[in-house]
């Protein structure tokens, strides 16, 4: 017991050397999850991916509508023809070229004779070598060529009845060269 009665002491501690100041302390340093490189790799990735797929897009809507909107060659023709018919009435030279054009399309898209971009001459002897039309058939073309021609180079009239003329005999070429498809003919019109 007598240690129980002895004065306590405890231990002085030195004092402590002044340390930091809290004042200059700065909070914790924030680390992005990635650098400004990667984010932009990934924004050129993103744009690219996104460019390929409207590219995508857009080439298989062009490929959808040029199946879904591609007619037969006849079939273009006739129409062509009609509308030269119907949107031409006092513009004779317009009527002839649209005419003459309707037919030359309707030979270069429908039976690979080049037609387009040739004179009347050159376009005739493109036929030589085909057997497409016979010999009835070729003079009837080569007279429809020569009369339209007369019409936009040498400035003849036409009478509606020469007009409708020139539209039957298209008409009747495109046909006959058909003759061999089983392709449905349908009826023009006359104006």
């Amino acid at each position: 017991m007598f240690l129980a009665q002895l004065p306590a002491q405890t231990p002085q501690l030195p004092d402590l050397p002044p340390g930091p100041s809290l004042d200059n302390v700065r909070g914790p340093i924030e680390i992005p999850p990635y650098e400004p490189w990667q984010i932009g790799v990934m924004i050129a990735l993103a744009v690219i991916a996104f460019s390929l797929l409207t590219w995508g897009i857009v080439q298989f809507a062009r490929a959808r509508r040029n199946r879904a909107a591609q007619l037969q060659p006849h079939t273009t023709a006739f129409a062509e023809l009609k509308t030269a018919a119907e949107c031409t009435a006092g513009d004779d030279e317009r009527f002839a070229v649209l005419s003459s054009l309707a037919l030359r399309r309707y030979f270069e898209t429908g039976k690979g004779i080049a037609a387009l971009g040739r004179t009347t001459l050159e376009f005739l002897k493109a036929l030589d070598g085909h057997t497409l039309l016979n010999t009835e058939a070729r003079a009837s073309l080569s007279t429809f060529l020569e009369h339209c021609d007369r019409v936009k180079f040498a400035q003849a009239s036409l009478t509606e009845a020469d007009r409708d003329a020139l539209t039957e005999s298209a008409i009747t070429l495109i046909r006959q060269s058909e003759q061999g498809s089983d392709a449905p003919q349908p009826e023009v019109a006359q104006s």
